[in-house]
């Protein structure tokens, strides 16, 4: 069927340069689940672009620009190939009440549904962003407005999040928060893979993630089980005291 619902709104006001996106009635089951490890932590990282949990999407949104926000529930996924952003990537999300809003930081998710996502708990969200140079106009400080899309679709096979787009470099402590993301949606822990295939699904260098490990090892996001095969898991390494 493709399309289903759709939602825009062209004035959003995106406060502390975040762009947020909240379930508005969240009521999880007592059990910690499975994934997203860390559900109840309390924190919502958004890395070097964007991230998600069970509950909440947090983006980076420059504060100044006007913000175009559209989005959309499909059956399935929609083509990648038809986009053409700045920064762009595919991250699972987990619903509680089948809604979502436009929210913000300070004031909450409030009570608005601003699209009905449906009975599934599990999708996969794209997560895209073009930014459009409103150049100089007579009248107007010259400006940017950032166009927003955010595409969900039903996927119980919970896949980490994949990089597709990006224009900016990345520093160290964004990217850790990246990797820790890999992580946290990995049903099973350690997660064994390897530089390039790291650098693969962020879309940056291998040198990059050599840096952003360290930093996430550093800062407690998570060790290395191993480093030959790269075997990683989350939060610091316990060390055994006899």
């Amino acid at each position: 069927m493709g399309l289903l619902r759709v939602f825009e709104d062209d004035d959003y006001q995106a406060e502390y340069s975040l762009l947020v996106l909240n379930d508005p009635a969240v009521d999880w089951p007592d059990e910690e689940p499975e994934i997203p490890h860390y559900r109840d932590r309390g924190d919502t990282p958004n890395g070097t672009f964007a991230g998600s949990g069970a509950g909440w999407i947090y983006a980076d949104a420059p504060g100044l620009d006007g913000h175009l926000v559209r989005l959309e529930l499909h059956d399935e996924p929609p083509p990648a190939g038809e986009l053409h952003f700045d920064e762009a990537l595919e991250t699972p999300y987990r619903s509680s009440s089948g809604t979502i809003s436009l929210a913000s930081v300070t004031s909450g998710p409030g009570d608005q549904v601003d699209l009905e996502l449906g009975d599934a708990e599990w999708f996969r969200v794209r997560i895209a962003l073009r930014r459009e140079d409103l150049g100089e106009r007579p009248g107007f400080h010259p400006g940017f407005r950032s166009h927003w899309l955010l595409q969900f679709w039903p996927d119980t096979a919970v896949a980490a999040p994949v990089w597709l787009a990006r224009s900016e470099a990345v520093s160290s402590s964004r990217l850790s928060q990246d990797l820790e993301a890999v992580l946290r949606w990995t049903p099973q822990l350690p997660l064994e893979t390897s530089i390039p295939d790291l650098a693969e699904r962020l879309l940056v260098s291998e040198a990059d993630v050599r840096d952003g490990l360290t930093t996430a090892e550093q800062t407690g996001l998570l060790h290395f089980e191993s480093k030959e095969p790269l075997r990683l898991t989350l939060g610091p390494e316990v060390s055994s005291c006899r």
